[in-house]
């Protein structure tokens, strides 16, 4: 009962018992891409040839699905999509450490490979930057931050199981922690304002200084050095330029940059950002906005459509509509557990079923998928987990690219949930 659907897959009549000194690994074998793997299983034993360390790795968790009795035939799989991702937002509530490599886990069990951590937003900043220290004094005042040392611990953990981790720094909107650590970054520095305690999009946002530049700059190089992942998410999403057109100082460095208008000014920004990581050899990505062109070479992350048309951007697919797992699973009561929004806005009526995730058709021309864990109204692991999977299972199918019947997929589902349940993980009900 394998998830994710092994694209290619044929049986004889027969099975043998899996034991370890019957399992044979090859040399591997190019043809089958780095993440690609295949299974011979014969009355002679079980060969496993694969294209590299990444396919043997997702082999021996195909192998670990099959169970005790591994039937006759041949399986030769491989992915689709390269960037198979799951999104964690830490920033507005804190998730410890041991969670987040649970999570990693839970990744490497699916074959995703990427961790993709919302590690800032207005709520809270989670990242220790040794450079501007204040950021976690004051910005991680609400929950906790992960150390350097952390970060170390759960991008080696990560690495060893497949999954790499891609760090995002949301500028230059969602920055609220931010500004409240050093009021300078902000357009008025002579206010103080807090950590924002409330939900939906803060409109206070950093100034255009090339002070400010350079502060984010540092963080960046930062990150830069702990993460070694060749992307860095900076946001750029939801962006408010109220306090852009009010100040004195922002209008007046508009007149110098020549930006005709302050919704030019979030571009500006991230195309100052993507030079920067470019410096570093790294790829710079962000969220597709409907009032800004993607920057040219930069990856865009698309949630408001399923479109991958971004010109000649590279793109994720992260649509609301099919992977937003922080959207209610059921129009009716689930299990006993509250709303996802239990303060009354409009995401506690949104509803993502299990069968809207699996049904997600994602276009073969984006580089990837992504699932998002936005923690707004899900301030525990434990709901976390409960409102990830399964649907998780059926995104996870979609992003390896072997969807296929779902009732069959839902057969399948049953004995996986089984299985996750006996490794303590706690499942949400099944409501197809």
């Amino acid at each position: 009962m394998i998830i994710p659907r092994p694209r290619r897959m044929t049986t004889a009549g027969g099975s043998v018992a899996f034991r370890e000194d019957l399992l044979r690994l090859m040399p591997d074998d190019p043809s089958l891409h780095e993440e690609g793997y295949r299974i011979d299983v014969s009355p002679a034993g079980i060969e496993l040839t694969a294209g590299g360390p990444a396919g043997r790795f997702y082999g021996a968790r195909t192998l670990s699905q099959l169970g005790p009795a591994v039937p006759y035939g041949t399986i030769e799989d491989r992915p689709r999509f390269a960037w198979r991702g799951v999104m964690l937002d830490v920033a507005r509530h804190f998730m410890p450490k041991t969670f987040v490599l649970r999570l990693v886990d839970l990744l490497a069990e699916h074959k995703l490979n990427v961790l993709h951590l919302h590690l800032t937003d207005d709520q809270g900043w989670r990242l220790e930057i040794k450079r501007h220290p204040r950021l976690t004094e004051v910005g991680a005042e609400r929950g906790g931050f992960y150390t350097h040392e952390d970060v170390r611990e759960i991008v080696a953990y990560a690495a060893e199981r497949f999954v790499t981790v891609v760090p995002e720094i949301e500028m230059p909107g969602h920055a609220q922690a931010a500004i409240a650590a050093y009021p300078h970054l902000g357009n008025d520095p002579s206010r103080e304002i807090p950590v924002w305690s409330e939900w939906g999009v803060s409109e206070h946002v950093l100034n255009l200084e090339e002070s400010t530049i350079r502060f984010c700059q540092d963080v960046l190089d930062e990150v830069v050095e702990l993460f070694p992942s060749t992307y860095v998410h900076v946001g750029g999403d939801e962006c408010p330029v109220t306090e852009w057109e009010r100040s004195p100082a922002a209008r007046r460095r508009l007149a110098e940059l020549g930006l005709r208008r302050p919704q030019d000014a979030c571009a500006w920004f991230i195309g100052r950002m993507a030079g920067h990581l470019a410096e570093h050899s790294r790829r710079l990505v962000c969220w597709d906005e409907p009032d800004r062109d993607p920057t040219p070479g930069t990856t865009v992350m698309i949630w408001r459509d399923e479109r991958a048309d971004r010109g000649d951007n590279e793109v994720i697919l992260a649509p609301h509509t099919r992977t937003y797992f922080d959207y209610r699973p059921s129009a009716g009561p689930f299990g006993g557990r509250p709303a996802a929004d239990p303060g009354g806005t409009t995401v506690r009526d949104r509803v993502l079923t299990l069968a809207d995730t699996y049904a997600f058709t994602p276009d073969r021309t984006a580089r990837g998928v992504q699932c998002q864990l936005w923690t707004e109204y899900m301030p525990t692991p434990e709901l976390v987990e409960f409102m990830a999977l399964p649907r998780m299972c059926a995104f996870a199918e979609v992003a390896w690219g072997s969807p296929g019947d779902y009732p069959d997929f839902l057969r399948r589902l049953d004995p996986h949930l089984a299985r996750l349940g006996a490794m303590g993980v706690r499942t949400g009900p099944l409501i197809p």
